[in-house]
Formats: structure tokens, C-alpha cells, sequence
């Protein structure tokens, strides 16, 4: 017999039985970019060595440390970051398969030294912020960047091509090839993205890849856990609704778009919604 969950039961529920909920529940100023990265992976890669992982970071690091330590100027920091990681170990964005899964995995990008913008930002990042670096994700729209963020000076950058510095032609070219239509560059654009919305954009990206693979059972576990990181995005719980439908978890499915309309207040799919909700009531009334 299926009963409708409330939402704190739903959650006492994951924290006994997935380890990334302890993690997504840490404040943001003790969150570890590459152990939550690695935490994702472990869904996919059960016998994933996170430390094993991390050991390899701290050791670019120490390599980049060193080099660095005698220069003063932030362009030669960044040049010294992107000539050891792109020229010597050989990270590189993968063109030729980018939408391949295992690009989402950072133990994967690690091991093929290829990846995508978001998963070579996560090396390239921990790599320069274990060297003392002051590096700084950007959730930019399409096309995640990296920013060298000091008191009087940022420098945007694309690890995808090598640690470019982006100017603003480059980036208004980058919103035309994301959106195929003219979109305006705002501030907003280049804010700091946190550890944690990093992770969750990570995890959207393999919520949609697993839902076109419809293996919703992976998905479901993808856009949980982003509501975990992000709890008050409402347009997560509207996906998450969906897929605890396609999961047959009706009860989490009421309750995920219960909240979405919570969050959202006044929707504009709210009809919709409350459509969705009735069909899963009676759904759940049926095994009852």
C-alpha cells in the first residue's frame, strides 16, 4: 500500500540511504568542490576511490605551486595554470564526443583528460585553488566559465579552449551560439557561481542526458539530489514531479509538485500542474 509522504518524511528517507545528502546539507563555506564531484560520480562508478581522486589534484596543485610561487602578476598565474594543465598533462575540451555521459564523471575527465566545459572548470579550478589561487566558477547561460576573481582585477576564462581570456565580443558570441538568436549580455551572467550551484548544474546536465537515455531511475537520483543542494528552486521539483511519475513513486511525485507550486506562487503552468497532481491521486487511490 502506497500513502501519500510528506516532505520531511521524503527526506528522512534519502538521508538513511544516500551518502550525498549529508553532503548537499553542509553549509556552502564547507563544501569540497571535487568530493561532491566525485560523490556524483560514485553513482555511476561504484568502486570510485574518491581519495585516490583527490590525491591526484593535491599533486597538480603542489606542481603548480612551485612554478608559480616567484611570479607576481595574475596573467602569468594563469598562464602557468593553463601551459601545465592543457600543454603538459594534456586536458582538453572533448569536441569530438561532447555529449558523451562519462564527460559528466570527474573521475572520468581525470583519467581521459577530456571533458566538458563544466567538468574541466571543476579540475581546473581545484587544481588552481589548492595552488593559492583566487578562482571562482561562472554559471554562465550554454557554456560554463572560470573566473580569476582579485579586489581590482577579473579575468574570465574558457577552459574549454585551453584557459582563453574572454572578452566581451567572445562572450556575446558565446550567448549567440547557445541561444541562435541575439541575447543581451548581463552582470548577472558573470556572477559567482557557488560550490553548490556548480554541483547542480552538473547534476542537471545528467538529469537530461539519463532522461534521454530513459533510465529514469538514474535521472530521479540526479534531480533529487539537486534539490538537496538548491532547495528552493522551484522549477527543479516541477522535473522532479515528472520523474517520480515515470519512477511509479506517486506519493514523492505529489509531493514534489505540491512544492513547486509552493515555490513557484503563481505559475503559469499552474492548471497543469494541479491536473498532474489529481492523475497521480487516483493513481495512488488505485494501489490503495
Amino acid at each position: 500500500m502506497q500513502e501519500k509522504l510528506t516532505f520531511l518524511e521524503i527526506m528522512i528517507k534519502k538521508s538513511q540511504t544516500d551518502p550525498f545528502f549529508s553532503f548537499a546539507n553542509l553549509d556552502n563555506g564547507e563544501i569540497q568542490l571535487a568530493t561532491g564531484a566525485l560523490l556524483i560520480a560514485q553513482s555511476e562508478y561504484c568502486e570510485l576511490n574518491i581519495e585516490n581522486y583527490l590525491h591526484q589534484l593535491d599533486e597538480m596543485a603542489d606542481t603548480v605551486r612551485d612554478r608559480i610561487q616567484e611570479m607576481t602578476l595574475p596573467e602569468q598565474y594563469i598562464a602557468e595554470l593553463n601551459r601545465y594543465l592543457f600543454q603538459e598533462r594534456g586536458f582538453t575540451g572533448n569536441t569530438d564526443n561532447y555529449y558523451a555521459l562519462g564527460n559528466n564523471f570527474l573521475n572520468f575527465v581525470i583519467d581521459k583528460k577530456t571533458g566538458i566545459p563544466i567538468t574541466l572548470a571543476v579540475v581546473y579550478l581545484e587544481v588552481g585553488r589548492r595552488a593559492g589561487l583566487p578562482l571562482v566558477g561562472v554559471n554562465f547561460p550554454g557554456h560554463f566559465l572560470v573566473k580569476y576573481q582579485s579586489e581590482h582585477l577579473d579575468i574570465l576564462l574558457d577552459v574549454f579552449e585551453n584557459g582563453t581570456c574572454m572578452t566581451e565580443d567572445t562572450l556575446r558570441a558565446k550567448l549567440q551560439a547557445s541561444f541562435d538568436e541575439t541575447v543581451s549580455l548581463e552582470p548577472s551572467m558573470l556572477a559567482e557561481a557557488t560550490d553548490k550551484e556548480i554541483l547542480a548544474r552538473i547534476l542537471r546536465n545528467l538529469t537530461r542526458a539519463y532522461t534521454l537515455l530513459e533510465q529514469y531511475d538514474k535521472a530521479l537520483t540526479a534531480a533529487e539530489r539537486i534539490t538537496w543542494l538548491l532547495p528552493n528552486i522551484a522549477a527543479d521539483y516541477r522535473l522532479l514531479g515528472y520523474l517520480h511519475y515515470k519512477n511509479h513513486a506517486y506519493s514523492e511525485g505529489i509531493t514534489a509538485f505540491e512544492k513547486y507550486l509552493h515555490l513557484a506562487e503563481t505559475p503559469p503552468d499552474a492548471i497543469e500542474i494541479e491536473r498532474n497532481i489529481q492523475h497521480l491521486e487516483k493513481l495512488l487511490s488505485s494501489l490503495n
